[in-house]
Protein backbone atom coordinates (compact mmCIF):
# COMPACT_ATOMS: atom_id res chain seq x y z
CA UNK A 1 0.00 0.00 0.00
CA UNK A 2 1.36 3.54 -1.05
CA UNK A 3 1.43 6.35 1.14
CA UNK A 4 -1.46 7.93 -0.69
CA UNK A 5 -3.77 4.89 -0.02
CA UNK A 6 -3.19 5.23 3.88
CA UNK A 7 -5.79 7.44 4.36
CA UNK A 8 -8.62 5.35 2.98
CA UNK A 9 -7.39 2.21 4.56
CA UNK A 10 -7.61 4.16 7.74
CA UNK A 11 -11.28 5.09 6.95
CA UNK A 12 -12.45 1.64 6.37
CA UNK A 13 -10.78 0.17 9.34
CA UNK A 14 -12.34 2.84 11.68
CA UNK A 15 -15.57 2.19 10.04
CA UNK A 16 -15.88 -1.16 10.59
CA UNK A 17 -15.43 -0.57 13.98
CA UNK A 18 -17.77 1.90 14.71
CA UNK A 19 -20.63 -0.01 12.71
CA UNK A 20 -19.61 -3.07 14.60
CA UNK A 21 -20.12 -0.95 17.86
CA UNK A 22 -23.03 0.60 16.96
CA UNK A 23 -25.42 -1.71 15.44
CA UNK A 24 -23.46 -4.81 17.23
CA UNK A 25 -25.63 -7.96 15.96
CA UNK A 26 -28.93 -5.92 15.13
CA UNK A 27 -28.27 -5.60 11.35
CA UNK A 28 -25.87 -6.94 8.86
CA UNK A 29 -23.06 -4.56 7.26
CA UNK A 30 -20.35 -4.43 5.02
CA UNK A 31 -17.42 -2.18 4.31
CA UNK A 32 -15.44 -2.46 1.04
CA UNK A 33 -12.24 -0.38 0.89
CA UNK A 34 -11.73 -2.16 -2.55
CA UNK A 35 -12.09 1.00 -4.76
CA UNK A 36 -14.16 3.97 -3.14
CA UNK A 37 -14.97 3.37 0.24
CA UNK A 38 -18.64 2.03 0.58
CA UNK A 39 -20.84 1.05 3.78
CA UNK A 40 -24.17 -0.90 3.04
CA UNK A 41 -26.08 -1.55 5.23
CA UNK A 42 -29.77 -3.42 4.30
CA UNK A 43 -31.41 0.31 3.44
CA UNK A 44 -29.04 2.14 2.62
CA UNK A 45 -25.49 2.72 1.60
CA UNK A 46 -22.45 4.99 2.62
CA UNK A 47 -19.91 5.94 -0.17
CA UNK A 48 -17.19 8.14 0.75
CA UNK A 49 -15.51 10.51 -1.58
CA UNK A 50 -12.26 11.46 -0.65
CA UNK A 51 -10.36 15.08 -2.29
CA UNK A 52 -6.93 15.63 -1.83
CA UNK A 53 -5.66 19.57 -1.56
CA UNK A 54 -2.58 20.86 -0.79
CA UNK A 55 -3.91 21.25 2.73
CA UNK A 56 -4.91 17.63 3.33
CA UNK A 57 -7.61 15.36 2.22
CA UNK A 58 -11.33 16.56 2.83
CA UNK A 59 -13.94 13.46 2.93
CA UNK A 60 -17.67 13.72 1.90
CA UNK A 61 -20.07 11.49 3.33
CA UNK A 62 -22.94 10.57 0.72
CA UNK A 63 -25.85 8.95 1.58
CA UNK A 64 -27.70 6.17 -1.12
CA UNK A 65 -31.00 4.32 -0.39
CA UNK A 66 -32.18 2.10 -3.60
CA UNK A 67 -29.56 3.28 -5.32
CA UNK A 68 -30.52 6.99 -4.89
CA UNK A 69 -28.51 9.66 -3.79
CA UNK A 70 -30.39 10.80 -0.55
CA UNK A 71 -28.01 13.16 1.18
CA UNK A 72 -24.52 14.66 0.81
CA UNK A 73 -22.54 15.44 4.01
CA UNK A 74 -18.94 17.05 4.52
CA UNK A 75 -16.89 18.26 3.42
CA UNK A 76 -15.26 16.85 6.42
CA UNK A 77 -11.41 17.32 7.54
CA UNK A 78 -10.86 14.44 9.58
CA UNK A 79 -11.36 10.79 9.45
CA UNK A 80 -12.71 10.97 13.69
CA UNK A 81 -15.67 13.70 11.92
CA UNK A 82 -16.54 11.09 9.01
CA UNK A 83 -16.86 8.27 11.24
CA UNK A 84 -19.16 10.39 13.67
CA UNK A 85 -21.63 11.82 10.90
CA UNK A 86 -21.94 7.77 10.20
CA UNK A 87 -22.75 6.90 13.73
CA UNK A 88 -25.41 9.54 13.79
CA UNK A 89 -27.26 8.49 10.54
CA UNK A 90 -26.68 4.52 10.82
CA UNK A 91 -30.10 4.94 13.41
CA UNK A 92 -31.71 7.97 11.67
CA UNK A 93 -34.75 7.37 8.90
CA UNK A 94 -33.54 7.83 5.62
CA UNK A 95 -35.97 10.69 4.00
CA UNK A 96 -35.64 12.05 0.77
CA UNK A 97 -35.89 15.45 0.05
CA UNK A 98 -37.29 16.62 -3.29
CA UNK A 99 -36.62 20.12 -5.00
CA UNK A 100 -37.03 21.75 -7.52
CA UNK A 101 -34.98 24.33 -9.75
CA UNK A 102 -37.70 26.51 -11.07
Amino acid sequence: MDARDEPTARLGRRLETALEGALADSVSWTVTTDGPVIARLPDREFAFERADSPNGHRWTVVLRADGSVVSKFGQFETIDDVVETVESLVHSDVRYTVCCDG
